[in-house]
């Protein structure tokens, strides 16, 4: 599989695309008093470069699943035209377990998508926080039972030809073992599962679609509070405690990466902006 190498000026331009889907959906939000807060690498840059990670080329926001279905369906009223919410309900060959919002015109083809017929514009990660039962315990069938369905979800979606090395052979594997779940089997039992608390909310809450884990566990009251920051050009919304959410997540993260990480981590194949 043949590569895009990203320049520079080419990823500067990306952030600005992004920074332009960013601003309509803080717009949205505030209109309609929906609390989100920038995420992880995002929320980094945020608060250490106000603004993007200078290498970075991408956006994560995020909001508790009761304000994501509500930022959801609204957006199927005012969301600008220029863009396109990306979910299974909008395109059907997409099968991640987190939104996107797209930017029409402009093609950031991504090689783990690549075979699928989705829209494959510049866009921004959206992402729906979920709460999980009081008891370790439960949680620990919860977190068990929603990665059962994850990971054959993606060992089956994600391309192949993408892959290498022992990932390429751990995938093949898997999907030989979940030949008889079909994607849309899946896919709807790894939502009911993120979901099984979420209509009794409890102390605790957490991305389920993170590499971190466990290690992204918190007190639901981290996000009642939110603040205001600089990104760029605009202000954005953040949540309060964020020195709480970035240190348990990443430590030290004022402190800059060697220079050798320093990189995005996007794999692209096709790039029109």
């Amino acid at each position: 599989m043949e590569y895009v190498h990203i320049s520079p000026k080419d990823k500067r331009k990306i952030q600005h695309l992004e920074l332009e889907i960013l601003k309509e959906v803080d717009a949205i939000c505030r209109r309609n008093g929906i609390p989100y807060t920038m995420g992880y690498g995002s929320l980094i840059g945020t608060v250490r470069h106000n603004g993007f990670i200078p290498w970075d080329d991408d956006v994560d926001i995020c909001l508790l699943r009761q304000d994501y279905v509500r930022f959801k369906e609204i957006c199927r009223k005012e969301l600008n035209d220029r863009f396109f919410y990306q979910s299974n309900d909008t395109d059907p060959e997409y099968f991640l377990l987190y939104d996107k919002i797209r930017l029409n015109g402009t093609v950031f083809k991504e090689s783990h998508l690549s075979s699928h017929n989705i829209n494959h514009g510049v866009y921004i990660d959206i992402f729906p926080i979920d709460y999980l039962p009081n008891n370790y315990f439960k949680q620990i069938i919860q977190f068990i039972c929603f990665h059962f369905f994850r990971t054959g979800l993606m060992s089956k979606y994600l391309v192949l030809e993408a892959r290498e090395g022992k990932k390429k052979y751990i995938a093949t594997v898997l999907r030989r073992l979940y030949c008889l779940f079909p994607l849309s089997v899946l896919y709807y039992n790894a939502n009911k599962v993120a979901m099984w608390y979420d209509k009794s909310p409890k102390k605790r809450i957490m991305n389920f679609l993170t590499p971190y884990r466990l290690k992204e566990v918190f007190n639901a009251e981290l996000y009642e509070e939110y603040t205001e920051h600089t990104f760029e050009d605009m202000s954005v919304k953040i949540v309060k405690e964020y020195d709480v959410f970035l240190s348990q997540i990443y430590g030290d993260y004022m402190k800059l990466p060697p220079l050798e990480k320093r990189k995005t981590r996007h794999s692209i194949i096709k790039l029109h902006i």
